[in-house]
């Protein structure tokens, strides 16, 4: 188990919040511009977007990035009204 004073859980749940942050506030932006795309977040904004998973995660696996971004498929309308119901 990992201590709850954890240097490396606590700057992990800072990024966590800031992802989330950003996501409720620019939901709205990323279903408008990216519909149906796959988009990665780090530390808030965008860092990249691409049509799957792989090409998305491919930069940062390459590069030995300390963190990896949250990756996710943005949703068509049709499809948010699926996980809504």
């Amino acid at each position: 188990m990992i201590p709850e004073n954890s240097t490396a859980l606590k700057i992990c749940a800072n990024i966590l919040q800031q992802h989330e942050d950003w996501l409720s506030s620019h939901i709205d932006e990323l279903i408008t511009q990216y519909l149906g795309k796959i988009v990665a977040i780090l530390y808030g904004p965008i860092v990249g977007i691409g049509e799957t998973y792989q090409e998305v995660y491919q930069p940062f696996l390459a590069s030995g990035s300390e963190w990896m971004p949250i990756v996710m498929r943005i949703p068509h309308a049709d499809d948010l009204q699926e996980v809504l119901l």
